[in-house]
């Protein structure tokens, strides 16, 4: 009797093990991510790619050089070059050597330093190529395959998405939520105010002198705690009128006016 008793804990055991390992399988080691847009970090002025997953829960910020940043907002608002630039080039090369990007993967953070892997497909075998990340994300936009980031790596440096994203844009000014820590950083006491993130070159905003780093505390003398704040008194405001807008910059406030275009 007690030899059958061992058999069937034994049993238990291996059957308890592979159900372990079965829901771990579930847990995908890598997510699938979009491209969201580029925007220019305020701090650094260093362009940033926005990263973000299907459900729009978390995203996961990775700095580019401006020439690469340039080529991933044309991929994004379909504007082609006179000629073809790098990427333009080596997307070509790709398809006439009849080699296709099956997806891109974001793998490792090591020393502040993002790695991506790209997998070609090459006579039906899979090759993968080591590759920096804003490379293979415009190789993946050009030939419309999966983004795909390491779970590992979006645990430690995702960032958790409100539903807006936590960015907003009106007539050029593209701005985000001032969190406690950019407002230590920009030396700022107020409590309320949403921070420039970056101006459309040719706006409107671009020729009032709005810059990226203001902080809009007030427009028309209304205090903006926030994106929402912010998008209701421009929505509101028709073409033709001219807002008021306080900002915080260079530790002192100043004032600028608005005229928003027909």
């Amino acid at each position: 009797m007690k030899k059958y008793i061992m058999i069937g804990l034994a049993v238990l055991l291996i059957t308890s093990l592979g159900l372990v390992t079965l829901s771990r399988e579930k847990i995908p080691a890598f997510i699938e991510m979009e491209v969201k847009g580029v925007r220019i970090d305020p701090v650094s002025q260093s362009p940033v790619v926005i990263l973000a997953d299907r459900e729009g829960k978390k995203g996961l910020p990775i700095w580019v050089g401006l020439l690469e940043a340039n080529a991933i907002n044309k991929e994004l608002n379909q504007v082609s070059s006179p000629r073809p630039m790098t990427h333009d080039l080596l997307h070509s090369i790709l398809a006439q050597a009849q080699v296709k990007v099956k997806e891109v993967k974001i793998v490792n953070l090591k020393d502040s330093t993002y790695f991506a892997t790209l997998f070609l497909i090459l006579n039906k075998e899979v090759i993968e190529v080591d590759a920096r990340p804003s490379d293979a994300i415009i190789l993946a936009l050009k030939s419309k395959v999966p983004i795909l980031v390491s779970a590992k790596v979006l645990d430690q440096q995702g960032l958790t998405l409100s539903q807006k994203e936590g960015i907003g844009e009106r007539q050029g000014i593209r701005i985000q939520e001032l969190t406690p820590s950019l407002a230590s950083h920009f030396n700022f006491k107020g409590q309320k105010g949403v921070l420039v993130s970056e101006v459309v070159p040719g706006s409107a905003s671009e020729v009032s002198g709005i810059k990226a780093g203001d902080i809009i505390t007030k427009i028309n003398l209304k205090e903006v705690g926030g994106i929402q704040e912010f998008e209701e008194i421009f929505d509101k405001a028709k073409a033709g009128d001219s807002l008021r807008i306080l900002l915080f910059r260079d530790e002192k406030f100043q004032e600028v006016n608005l005229f928003l275009k027909p």
